[in-house]
């Protein structure tokens, strides 16, 4: 080959496969603007925290020791992804503690938050795994090809108690790549 043919190739290369970076985020400044948070619960949601180097967004059913564990549903939304987009994929890390159950749901909403479809815990469920006290261990999903769904979308991940998980769920990156 000549070194205008790997010029070329190299180029090609680069443009072929490249990324868009649709959402990156590490909640280091709390909570975004665009993204929202909705809540069945007059107290609980999804709220913005840190300790020491540690930046995520948390939730919980757990109200104390001998309390009963709260029914929550609670919803946390990304910015909208684009119909535009093409090849989409979805990571995403956490920790867990206190484990009895799982009650992490991912979903893809429309723009009025229905359901287009949910996400197969199988990418996740693996990872809330710390059945004893908090350690600190953020733990990441593989790369979760998303469907194309024809209409601009959001990801909603929704911490479902069902009167009976208290898990405590900390998601400290959320990225959607695409091609």
């Amino acid at each position: 080959m000549n070194k205008l043919s790997i010029f070329l190739l190299l180029i090609f290369s680069v443009f072929s496969f490249a990324q868009t970076i649709v959402v990156q985020e590490d909640f280091k400044d709390g909570l975004p603007d665009e993204w929202e948070v909705k809540t069945d619960h007059k107290y609980k949601k999804w709220k913005a925290k840190s300790y020491k180097d540690y930046h995520y967004i948390t939730m919980s059913a757990f109200s104390g020791r001998n309390k009963p564990i709260e029914e929550i549903k609670t919803y946390l939304y990304t910015p909208v992804i684009s119909k535009e987009e093409r090849g989409c994929k979805l990571k995403f890390s956490f920790a867990d503690a206190y484990s009895n159950g799982n009650p992490l749901e991912v979903f893809l909403v429309d723009e009025d938050k229905k359901l287009i479809k949910s996400i197969n815990e199988k990418f996740y469920v693996e990872l809330i795994n710390n059945d004893s006290k908090y350690d600190n261990n953020f733990e990441s999903t593989e790369w979760i090809d998303l469907p194309n769904v024809g209409k601009d979308y959001h990801i909603a991940f929704r911490y479902n108690s069902k009167g009976k998980i208290s898990t405590t769920i900390q998601l400290d990156a959320v990225d959607i790549w695409c091609e």
